[in-house]
C-alpha cells in the first residue's frame, strides 16, 4: 500500500516538475460532446494529486467503519459469552444448594452463548429432571439434538428421563452400538432396561456389567436373579423349566442370583419337591443366602431329605444362628414334625424375635393343636402385646 502510493506520487511529481524544468508548462485538452475543458498540465497534475488522496482518505475511513463494526460484534460476541460463562457458574453453584429452578432458568440463558454449550444443555435437562418436568426436560434434549449436539452425555440423560418403554429401549440399544462400555453408560442403560422390564435385552448385558463393575454387587444380585426369574417364566410347563435350567452353562448354574431365581419360579408354578433339591445343593454347595431361602416361605415346600439333612448338620455346629434354626424349623414344618419345629422356634424367638418367626410359630402351634397360645403369637406377629 505505501509502496503503491509512494510510486503514484513519484510519478505526478514528475508530470508536474519536469515541464517547469524544460520552460514549458504544457497544456490538458479535455473534449466531451460539444464541451471543452483546457488547463495547464501543473493544475490537472494538482487534480489528480488531490482526487488520489481523497479516495486514499475515503478508503481509510470506510475501513475504519467496517473495523469499528467488526469490533463492536466481536466485544459483543465475548460480552455474550462471559456472560453464559458466569451464569452457568451461577446455575452449578444453585445445583449444588439443589435450587433446581433457578439451574434450570440460568442454565437455558447460558445455552446459546456458552463456549461449550453442551454442559448447559446437559445441566438444564439435570434439572428439569429434578424438577419433575419431563416436558420442559424433553424440550431442552430436543434443541440439544437439533443444534447438532450428539455427546454421550446428553443421550444418556435423554435414557433416564424418557416415561416411554419403548424409547428407553431404542435408546439404550444405540448406545451400545456404539461401544462405549463405560461404567456409567452401562449403568444407566442397565437402570432404565429395568426399569421398563426389558429382562431379555438386559440379561445379554449382564457379563458386561460384571467384568466393568458398573454396578454394585448387590444390584447386579437383583438384577440377575429378575432377569432370570423372567427367562425362567417364559416356559410354560415343567419339562420346558427343566430344560431351560439344563440348557444354562455350569458356571450359571452355581450363580447365587441364577439358582435363587429358578427355585423362586419352581415354587410358583407348584414344582415344590424340586424347588427343594435345588435349594438344598445349593446350599451344601454354599451358593445360595439362608435369608434369601426363608424369604420364600420354605414352610410350604422344603420337605426334600437332602435339605433337612444339610440343615440338621448346620444346626449342630451353629446352634445359636437364628436364620440356620428357622430354616430348621420350616424344614421340619414342612414335613409335619411340629414338635421339633416348635423347639427350634422358641429357640429362634429367644435369639432374634422377629414377625416371621412369630408367625411361623403360631402356624406350628395352630398345626399342633394348641390354639391359645397360636392366637397370641399371631398377635406378636402382627405386632400386638
Amino acid at each position: 500500500m505505501i509502496k503503491g502510493l509512494l510510486l503514484l506520487a513519484i510519478i505526478v511529481l514528475g508530470l508536474l516538475v519536469a515541464p517547469l524544468w524544460s520552460g514549458n508548462t504544457g497544456y490538458v485538452l479535455i473534449a466531451m460532446g460539444h464541451y471543452t475543458i483546457e488547463t495547464s498540465l501543473v493544475v490537472a497534475g494538482a487534480l489528480l494529486a488531490i482526487l488520489l488522496l481523497a479516495i486514499w482518505l475515503l478508503k481509510i475511513i470506510v475501513r475504519r467503519i467496517l473495523a469499528g463494526q467488526l469490533w463492536t460484534r466481536q466485544w459483543a460476541e465475548k460480552r455474550r459469552e462471559r456472560k453464559a460463562i458466569q451464569n452457568l457458574r451461577a446455575a452449578l453453584g444453585a445445583w449444588f444448594h439443589r435450587d433446581y429452578e433457578t439451574t434450570a432458568r440460568l442454565a437455558e440463558k447460558s445455552k446459546n452463548h456458552h463456549p461449550d454449550p453442551q454442559l448447559a444443555f446437559a445441566l438444564a435437562g439435570a434439572a428439569y429432571g429434578e424438577l419433575n418436568a419431563p416436558e420442559d426436560q424433553r424440550r431442552i434434549l430436543t434443541e440439544a439434538r437439533l443444534a447438532g449436539l450428539d455427546d454421550e452425555s446428553l443421550e444418556i440423560l435423554q435414557l433416564l428421563s424418557t416415561s416411554s418403554a419403548e424409547e428407553a429401549l431404542d435408546l439404550a440399544q444405540d448406545l451400545l452400538k456404539k461401544g462405549h462400555f463405560t461404567p456409567a453408560v452401562l449403568r444407566a442403560i442397565a437402570e432404565q432396561l429395568a426399569r421398563f422390564g426389558h429382562w431379555d435385552t438386559l440379561r445379554g448385558l449382564l457379563p458386561k456389567l460384571e467384568d466393568t463393575r458398573a454396578l454394585t454387587k448387590s444390584r447386579l444380585h437383583k438384577f440377575t436373579r429378575l432377569c432370570f426369574q423372567s427367562y425362567f417364566r417364559s416356559t410354560t410347563h415343567g419339562e420346558g423349566l427343566e430344560k431351560s435350567w439344563k440348557g444354562l452353562s455350569r458356571h450359571q448354574r452355581r450363580h447365587p442370583a441364577i439358582r435363587i431365581a429358578y427355585i423362586e419360579v419352581l415354587v410358583s408354578k407348584g414344582h415344590l419337591a424340586i424347588a427343594s433339591k435345588v435349594a438344598a445343593r445349593g446350599l451344601e454347595r454354599n451358593q445360595l443366602n439362608v435369608a434369601e431361602i426363608l424369604a420364600l416361605a420354605p414352610e410350604q415346600w422344603a420337605s426334600d431329605e437332602l435339605m433337612q439333612e444339610w440343615v440338621a448338620k448346620q444346626v449342630k455346629s451353629q446352634p445359636e444362628q437364628p436364620d440356620i434354626l428357622l430354616l430348621y424349623a420350616a424344614s421340619r414344618f414342612a414335613s409335619k414334625e411340629y414338635e421339633l419345629a416348635e423347639r427350634a422356634l422358641r429357640e429362634t424367638l429367644a435369639l432374634r424375635p422377629d414377625q416371621y418367626a412369630y408367625r411361623l410359630y403360631g402356624e406350628t402351634l395352630l398345626a399342633a393343636g394348641k390354639h391359645e397360645q397360636a392366637l397370641q403369637a399371631f398377635r406378636k406377629a402382627s405386632g400386638h402385646r
